[in-house]
């Protein structure tokens, strides 16, 4: 079993994340019109964006703004390979890819190969690296081979052997050596999700989203907003430039050089230009002049970037006098630069709504105990009165849903309409649309595992009259 009309882009840049061209993929199948510069551009990945400490990274979920494009649900671990090709044969049988997540590790075709340095690398002191699952998207199966699409970093489509699909699909999580290794997700055993678009773009609604993403990117840019979380700072777009400006600063007035901040920060932050630039090309292409302009003009930018870098690591090893001076002179132009560049941009393309935000609730600790009081008499009542075991005793880690769960999805329909009738009781009014109906494909997790993820949820989406900071 093979679709045969699978034909998918393999040249794909370097700096583009595994799933990109996965979802890519999966989206155009569902017949929507999509490319990778606007995949990236949904998920900010063109907004320069830092912590406090110089790590240069997406942080898309620190701000407000739901999935524009696409989102992913059904995230789960399957219960054992056995199950998975079944799942991969009903997918397939459909027309649809499977796309599944593991280790590189395992994967003949890669220089990943059961390579030591993959586990060095994750586990060696000081690393700043993450360990996180690879995808891949599985577009047939055969009694001895499965076929895979795995552009980045491989650029490979084929086939590889059961065994060594099965040992991919096992995870980091079967290789013991990597179990002090840092990570910034859950890692899964026979993992999988679906994808969906969240919208599905014809030529004018492909037009209309680069736009939005073009002028959501202006706008963070020139806001510059730093967000606090606990004691933890994270700064957004013109914000990542004055951070680096001011490490230059401390370093010309003789306080404590961190070298490796302003070497990581200017080094970094070319990865968000090339996905700009890669968004001002293809917005180019569809909207026309003058973008194609600006596109040629903001890679004059990125050169002018990577030079300055390139003057920093010439100047530390050659010891050059005054060059920290110089260097905060070259960046103080470039920063100015790229500034008055945006204020153009913003001028020059159509009048446009940034991608959509959501409404964040000011939730205090009273409302969120309410909530969670609501929700566990429900789950007893639903145990008196349909017969589930759901272990109150364990209060917000009680399972309700999923592989370790104690409810099918009709009693968790059940529950759920008891959650927002208690609710509706409560404070005098209704959630605004079934909770069995709300879409929690955007979380990283279903909200429904535990007791504890649902009152998080609800404390996310709704709170009652009084209590709302809406944000358009």
């Amino acid at each position: 079993m093979i679709i045969h009309s699978f034909a998918p882009v393999l040249d794909i840049p370097y700096y583009y994340p595994c799933n990109f061209p996965l979802i890519h993929e999966v989206l155009h199948r569902q017949g929507s019109i999509t490319s990778l510069a606007l995949l990236a551009a949904s998920r900010l990945y063109c907004l320069p964006s830092c912590g406090d400490n110089g790590f240069v990274k997406p942080y898309f979920h620190k701000l407000d703004y739901v999935e524009p494009i696409w989102e992913m649900y059904g995230q789960q671990e399957l219960g054992s390979f056995e199950e998975g090709q079944t799942r991969i044969r009903q997918h397939i049988g459909e027309g649809g890819l499977f796309l599944a997540t593991g280790t590189s590790y395992h994967l003949p075709y890669c220089e990943d190969y059961q390579n030591p340095e993959y586990i060095r690398k994750h586990v060696k002191q000081g690393s700043r690296l993450h360990l996180v699952d690879h995808w891949i998207a599985v577009y047939g199966l055969e009694d001895e081979h499965v076929y895979v699409y795995d552009p980045v970093p491989s650029k490979y489509k084929g086939k590889v052997a059961h065994g060594a699909f099965h040992d991919f699909w096992k995870g980091n999580q079967s290789i013991p050596e990597l179990a002090q290794a840092k990570r910034k997700e859950k890692l899964r055993t026979f993992g999988t999700m679906d994808i969906r678009a969240t919208v599905k773009l014809d030529s004018a609604g492909y037009r209309d989203m680069l736009t939005q993403a073009l002028t959501t990117q202006i706008e963070e840019f020139l806001a510059g907003r730093t967000i606090t979380q606990g004691e933890r700072n994270y700064h957004f777009g013109h914000a990542v430039s004055l951070q680096l400006l001011h490490a230059l600063h401390e370093a010309n007035e003789g306080e404590q050089f961190n070298e490796m901040l302003i070497s990581g920060l200017l080094f970094d932050m070319r990865w968000s230009r090339y996905f700009l630039r890669d968004l001002l090309q293809e917005s180019a292409l569809w909207l026309g002049s003058p973008l194609d302009q600006y596109a040629r003009e903001f890679s004059d930018i990125i050169a002018r970037w990577e030079k300055a870098y390139n003057m920093l690591q010439v100047s530390r090893m050659k010891h050059r006098e005054h060059w920290k001076v110089q260097l905060t002179g070259v960046i103080k132009m470039l920063v100015m630069d790229e500034w008055h560049w945006y204020e153009s941009l913003r001028q020059s393309i159509p009048q446009a709504d940034c991608f959509q935000r959501q409404t964040v609730s000011m939730i205090g600790q009273e409302h969120r105990e309410a909530l969670l009081r609501i929700v566990l008499d429900s789950c007893r009542e639903l145990n008196a009165y349909h017969n589930t075991s759901i272990p109150l005793g364990e209060g917000g880690n009680a399972p309700l849903y999923g592989r370790n769960g104690q409810l099918d999805s009709l009693e968790l329909v059940s529950l759920l309409a008891v959650v927002e009738q208690g609710i509706e009781d409560r404070w005098g009014m209704g959630m605004g649309a079934a909770l069995s109906e709300i879409a929690a494909a955007s979380m990283p997790e279903s909200p429904y595992q535990t007791v504890g993820s649902l009152v998080d949820y609800l404390a996310q989406q709704w709170s009652p009259a009084g209590e709302e900071d809406a944000r358009c």
